[in-house]
């Protein structure tokens, strides 16, 4: 059935893959950008997209496309789109108040989940995160923690945690905790794509939970 779904971070390369995935099942899309132009041309023409330029902490902004009759709402906002954490916290209200049914929100493992036993290759990698990735660890991390208060009653979100991304194929994925055993350090970026709409449809496996995606 076609759904009527609100992406931001839609020009980043996840957000491409995911748009275009889903004019091709036939689905509906708004998308907040800062700069259409960064899009490719067949979704910047598409008649089923309708795009709005504007700043993500915008809470004008943010109130016009959670109006727009869009019932899901995905964010692939990496570090580049802060403040991604201010973000979430303006749009969550909104989103409750026009009756969205998900959110699904990207995130990392600069936030740790209470399920999480953690290891070596995640503390490390954390570490790298504070030393060369600017803000975002103190984004994606605030980002959890606000998102993980929620009680999820209102509105069913979903936390995925992704690690390194790259561009092989839709491999099949593996979404648990750090430390499960099952916990890898990388991901195609046309799994996360294709893991997003798998859990769009297919119930409440992981709604109110924050997994850690690997291939």
């Amino acid at each position: 059935m076609p759904e009527h779904i609100l992406v931001i971070g839609a020009t980043g390369a996840v957000g491409v893959q995911f748009c275009n995935e889903a004019l091709s099942q036939g689905h509906n899309l708004t998308l907040l950008v800062r700069n259409a132009s960064k899009l490719p041309n067949n979704i910047r023409n598409d008649p089923r997209v309708k795009i709005t330029e504007g700043q993500l902490n915008d809470e004008k902004v943010l109130r016009s496309v959670t109006g727009s009759g869009a019932g899901i709402f995905v964010s692939f906002a990496g570090p580049t789109h802060k403040p991604i954490t201010d973000c979430i916290k303006l749009i969550f209200p909104l989103l409750i108040e026009n009756k969205f049914k998900r959110a699904m929100v990207l995130g990392t493992a600069s936030f740790t989940a209470p399920q999480d036993k953690g290891a070596l290759k995640w503390e490390a990698l954390i570490v790298l995160v504070k030393i060369i990735g600017g803000d975002a660890f103190q984004e994606f991390n605030g980002l959890g923690e606000f998102l993980t208060s929620q009680d999820g009653q209102d509105l069913a979100w979903t936390l995925f945690r992704v690690p390194n991304l790259g561009n092989g194929v839709a491999a099949p994925v593996s979404a648990t905790y750090t430390g499960s055993g099952s916990d890898g350090l990388f991901l195609s970026r046309k799994s996360v794509v294709a893991w997003v709409f798998k859990e769009m449809g297919q119930g409440s496996e992981w709604i109110r939970k924050a997994p850690a995606l690997s291939n």
